[in-house]
């Protein structure tokens, strides 16, 4: 008799339960902007360059970054986007010669939400 008694109250907590109603589903998170890409010809010795290293790490932002001094590669794409002096930013498709935080400011809040 007890084991009946269990198995019957077993068996209404397991049909209660399936008819509860489940918890609304949660919206999926909006989708924000995505992430521009971001390259820095660089120096190691250059002032302006790690000014915008420390733009962008205090930002949370990653970038590749590419040493003109220490790679030819780097130095021949550097050239080839008239590269006259560094930092040489790249966002997306534009193009900031030098370390101007306002500049950079504006072109990011474009993929800010």
């Amino acid at each position: 008799m007890m084991m009946s008694l269990m198995r019957a109250t077993t068996a209404l907590v397991f049909c209660a339960a399936a008819a509860l109603p489940s918890a609304p589903a949660q919206a999926a998170p909006k989708a924000s902007a995505e992430a521009p890409a971001i390259v820095m010809y660089a120096t190691q010795t250059c002032g302006y360059c790690a000014k915008a290293r420390q733009y962008f790490k205090a930002r949370g932002l990653h970038w590749d970054e590419r040493d003109i001094e220490t790679s030819a590669q780097a130095a021949q794409e550097w050239k080839a986007l008239n590269g006259q002096g560094t930092p040489l930013i790249l966002i997306g498709d534009e193009k900031i010669s030098g370390f101007h935080q306002a500049r950079l400011d504006a072109l990011l809040a474009k993929y800010e939400k």
